[in-house]
C-alpha cells in the first residue's frame, strides 16, 4: 500500500463526504486507503460510505478525542508506507496525492510534503510559515523587512510576503494536508503524532520536532486543492491557538523567549492593520504578564 488518507471528522457531514468522493474520484496511479475517524458526531452518519467505497475503513470514537487523537486512531490501523493527513473540509480536484508522493522521489530528503492550498473561489491560503521567532517579530515590527528586495522578504518571512506559486522549504505548514512517510513516526515520542493538544498549533509543534531531528518540509506548488477554510479567527479560537503556540514554545525555547516574543508581538499588533490586531494584542499581552498552563 503506498498511502494512507486519514480524515478525522466531527459534525461535517456534508464536507467529509464530499472530501471521501474526491479522493477516490482523483486519485490515480498508486495504492491507497481512505481511513475515515468519526469523533462522536452528534449529525450525520457516514458510515453507509463504506457500501459506497469498499476501500474505505470506518472509525467511530465513543467520544471526541481531538485532532491529534483522532489521526492516530487512523494511523495505528493504516497499511501505507505514507500518511497524508487529509482535512475533512479539503477538496480534490486533481491527482494531488500521486503528485506529492512523487516529490518525495525527486527531492532529498523531505519530512513532509504539503500542496497549494485554495479557497473555492481559486484565492491562495497562505501556510507556509516562519516558526515564531523573536527575531522576525523586531524586523517586522521596526519595518526592516522593507529593506530587503520582495523576493528576499518572501524567502525570509513567507507567510502573506510570499506567493505560494513556487517550490518551498518553509519551517510548518498547515496540517490540512500533511504527508509524510510512516518511518519518521520515530521521531516523536512513542511513535505517533503528540497529543498535546485536543485542538489548534499542534501542526506547527509537529513540524518543529520534525525538523529538529533531520526532516524538514517541504512546500509544492505543482498542485492545488480546494480547502473550504471557515471562520477560524473568532475570540475562543483565537485565545486556544495563541495559548497552545505559548505552550509549545516556553516548552521547547524556554518560558523567557516565549515570554519576551508576546511581548514583541504585543507591540507588533499596535500599529497592525488587521481586523483581529486588537485581539491578538490582548491575548499576547496577557500571555506575556501570565504565560499559561495545560
Amino acid at each position: 500500500m503506498d498511502v494512507s488518507v486519514i480524515i478525522v471528522n466531527y459534525n461535517t457531514p456534508e464536507l467529509t463526504a464530499r472530501c471521501v468522493r474526491s479522493v477516490f474520484a482523483h486519485t490515480k496511479d498508486i495504492s491507497f486507503e481512505v481511513i475515515l475517524v468519526d469523533n462522536a458526531s452528534t449529525i450525520g452518519d457516514l458510515s453507509g460510505l463504506t457500501a459506497e467505497f469498499p476501500a474505505l475503513t470506518f472509525i467511530r470514537n465513543e467520544r471526541n478525542e481531538g485532532f491529534a487523537r483522532g489521526n492516530n486512531k487512523g494511523i495505528a490501523v493504516a497499511k501505507g508506507k505514507f500518511i497524508l493527513l487529509l482535512n475533512s473540509d479539503t477538496e480534490l480536484t486533481e491527482n494531488s496525492i500521486a503528485s506529492c508522493l512523487h516529490q518525495f522521489e525527486q527531492t532529498p530528503r523531505p519530512g513532509i510534503v504539503t500542496c497549494k492550498l485554495l479557497f473555492p473561489d481559486g484565492m491562495v491560503q497562505h501556510q507556509c510559515q516562519r516558526f515564531p521567532s523573536i527575531g522576525l517579530t523586531l524586523l517586522e515590527l521596526f519595518r526592516l523587512h522593507k529593506l530587503l528586495s520582495k523576493k528576499k522578504r518572501a524567502q525570509v518571512m513567507l507567510g502573506t510576503f510570499f506567493d505560494h506559486q513556487s517550490n518551498a522549504w518553509p519551517d510548518s505548514v498547515w496540517g490540512a494536508f500533511f504527508l509524510f512517510p510512516v518511518a519518521i513516526l520515530s521521531a516523536f515520542p512513542d511513535k505517533k503524532l503528540p497529543e498535546d493538544f485536543f485542538m489548534y498549533s499542534e501542526d506547527v509543534m509537529w513540524c518543529y520536532l520534525l525538523r529538529r531531528s533531520g526532516h524538514p518540509v517541504f512546500y509544492y506548488a505543482g498542485t492545488s486543492i480546494i480547502h473550504h477554510l471557515g471562520a477560524s479567527a473568532s475570540p475562543a479560537v483565537l485565545r486556544q491557538k495563541h495559548m497552545n503556540e505559548y505552550l509549545y514554545i516556553s516548552s521547547y525555547r524556554g518560558s523567557f523567549y516565549a515570554r519576551t516574543l508576546m511581548l514583541a508581538r504585543t507591540f507588533l499588533y499596535l500599529t497592525s492593520r488587521s481586523a483581529y490586531a486588537g485581539e491578538i494584542r490582548k491575548l499576547s499581552f496577557q500571555l506575556f504578564l501570565k504565560g499559561a498552563k495545560r
